[in-house]
C-alpha cells in the first residue's frame, strides 16, 4: 500500500516538473525581442499596470519559485541522503536534545 502511494506521489511530481520544464524551455528559447513583443501584445488587464521590466522580473521570480524546491530536494538527496522534511525535523531534534528535553 505504501509503495503504491509513493509511486502515485512520484508520478504526480514528475508530471508537474515536466509541465514546468516545458514552460521554461519555451521561455528560454525566446529572444529578448520576442519577449518584448509578447509583453506588448498582452491585453491591458493582464499587464496589471506593470512595466516591461516589472513583468520580466515577475516571470523570473515565477521560474525561481517553480525550480527551487526541486533544486533543494535534489541537493539534499545527493549530498545528505535526506529530503526537506527529514532535514528540517533533524534540525529540530538537535535543538530540542541540546536543550535537554526530548518530547513525543
Amino acid at each position: 500500500m505504501a509503495d503504491k502511494l509513493q509511486q502515485t506521489a512520484q508520478g504526480a511530481s514528475d508530471q508537474t516538473q515536466q509541465g514546468v520544464s516545458s514552460g521554461t524551455e519555451k521561455w528560454n528559447a525566446m529572444t529578448e525581442e520576442q519577449k518584448k513583443h509578447t509583453y506588448d501584445s498582452l491585453p491591458t488587464e493582464q499587464k496589471q499596470g506593470k512595466s516591461y521590466l516589472e513583468w520580466i522580473k515577475d516571470g523570473y521570480h515565477h521560474q525561481y519559485e517553480n525550480w527551487m524546491p526541486w533544486i533543494e530536494d535534489t541537493y539534499l538527496k545527493w549530498f545528505t541522503k535526506d529530503n526537506k522534511a527529514s532535514y528540517a525535523t533533524k534540525g529540530n531534534i538537535i535543538v530540542i536534545t541540546c536543550a535537554g528535553y526530548i518530547g513525543n
